[in-house]
């Protein structure tokens, strides 16, 4: 018999309250904060999930029961979703039972990372089956009776991992999750105009679920994970009940995302050799929680596989020109999402976001700068350019106004900029050359000589 949890009155934000909501693969996890997230806001929520056997949804119950203030409820189902028949038949007896559906979330999935040449074929069509196909037969199945009902709402759990293609997770999980997101932006396509609305989730990282508990060692991300922001369960539902209250068509979790899809488009083999020339995770994704990743201290004498690949691209014209594309906005939303810890290459090459004030707007700007450091602290930056012709802006705002702040490793320092040249200048270029032997071909790039400052700490404060 399904598990019927009732939620008590409460506010109602998103005015979904009586709404039919269908979640699959809702026993834990995101599927389990989405169906609360519904519930509270006084959804009626069907949740099926392989799991919701009896131990299972009492463990679920007791969770919701716990937390769910809204005046809906959730009815838990066991039932194996790439089972076509049952599926269509659990979609009948609901619609039968409660009139109508007012919203399909498709999360289930099935989990297993590991390389192609370990995992059996069964596991792969298992992995597609369950979430690829389960998502065509709901779909299928809520279409006609949303559109005869004057509206819906269908929602897809796709994943960064089906957009950015980096050694980690299985071939068969990216696959599905890539499907997953053509098959919903099509759908939205078809849509368009009619009073279905069609949603695309791609959650990052999300931690403290049963995904890395049970089922995926944390090793299996690439090292770069550890110095990006991740999402819980909680968050990734926030922001999916945020994009349907806005009808948007996809929803990033955490907001880095769309540049980082951005990067990889512009340079997919780029970032992929860099991801795994990084090696794995370090971090422990199980928890709800974790620490940042600790860092060793980077030296000009000592430089990674990954560093020196990353300088032998930089006399690519290509690949730097879209690394100055994608690289600062991406590397500012990383550093606010991180606050201030944080960079796109923070985790290979010391980095900072030097603070100036515009010399002709008066607005502060930040730009995402690699730094040296000298013997007495004093850091040294270059107003490189990725090579172009024209000086940086940030540079011409340091000269005109000198004053300035730095923010490195989370703490905020004012700091006092100088132009260097003659000998002080000579001696700084090889300093950051040894760091970023790129700078070389920018510099021959350019034209120019590139300006170099002193940023000095204002001991006074």
């Amino acid at each position: 018999m399904p598990a019927l949890i009732h939620a008590h009155p409460a506010q109602q934000a998103l005015r979904i309250d009586g709404m039919v909501a269908l979640v699959t693969g809702g026993a834990g996890g995101i599927g389990l904060a989405l169906a609360r997230a519904l519930a509270a806001r006084g959804a009626i929520v069907h949740v099926a999930d392989l799991s919701a056997t009896a131990t299972a949804t009492e463990t679920a119950a007791q969770q919701v029961s716990a937390a769910l203030p809204g005046c809906g409820s959730i009815t838990f189902h066991e039932l194996d979703v790439s089972d076509r028949f049952g599926v269509e038949q659990w979609i009948a007896d609901i619609r039968r039972e409660r009139g109508r559906i007012d919203i399909l979330v498709n999360n289930a999935a099935y989990v297993r990372w590991a390389d192609v040449e370990e995992m059996t074929v069964e596991e792969a069509e298992r992995t597609m089956r369950v979430g690829y196909d389960a998502m065509v037969y709901t779909t299928k199945a809520v279409l006609p009776l949303m559109r005869g009902a004057g509206g819906g709402h269908v929602v897809n759990v796709g994943s960064s991992a089906g957009r950015v293609f980096v050694k980690g997770p299985s071939a068969a999980y990216a696959a599905m999750k890539a499907a997953v997101e053509g098959y919903t932006r099509i759908l939205q396509l078809e849509l368009s105009g009619t009073s279905v609305h069609a949603m695309l989730v791609r959650p990052g990282v999300v931690v403290g679920t049963g995904f890395f508990q049970k089922h995926v060692s944390s090793s299996r991300l690439p090292r770069l994970a550890d110095f990006l922001p991740t999402a819980s369960p909680e968050q990734v539902a926030d922001a999916v009940l945020a994009g349907l209250r806005q009808n948007r068509p996809q929803v990033d979790i955490p907001g880095y995302l769309p540049a980082l899809y951005r990067a990889y488009a512009l340079a997919p083999g780029i970032l992929g050799r860099v991801s795994g020339a990084l090696g794995s995770a370090q971090g422990n994704y199980a928890e709800p929680r974790r620490s940042p990743a600790r860092r060793r201290p980077r030296t000009a004498g000592r430089q990674s596989g990954a560093v020196r690949m990353l300088a032998a691209a930089g006399s690519n014209p290509a690949f730097v020109d879209a690394m100055a594309a994608v690289s600062p906005p991406l590397d500012r939303a990383i550093h606010a999402l991180t606050g201030g810890h944080h960079t796109m290459f923070s985790a290979l090459l010391p980095t900072l976001m030097l603070q100036t004030t515009g010399r002709i707007s008066g607005q502060l700007r930040r730009s995402p700068l690699i730094y040296a450091t000298e013997p007495n602290g004093d850091l040294l930056v270059v107003a490189s350019n990725f090579g172009h012709r024209r000086h940086s802006a940030w540079s011409s705002n340091l000269m005109a106004q000198p004053e300035a702040t730095v923010i490195r490793d989370g703490h905020t320092t004012a700091v006092t900029g100088r132009l260097l040249d003659g000998e002080d200048r000579e001696q700084a270029w090889q300093r950051l050359l040894a760091l970023w032997p790129a700078y070389a071909n920018y510099a021959d790039r350019s034209g120019r000589q590139l300006r170099i400052f002193r940023l000095s700490a204002d001991r006074t404060t």
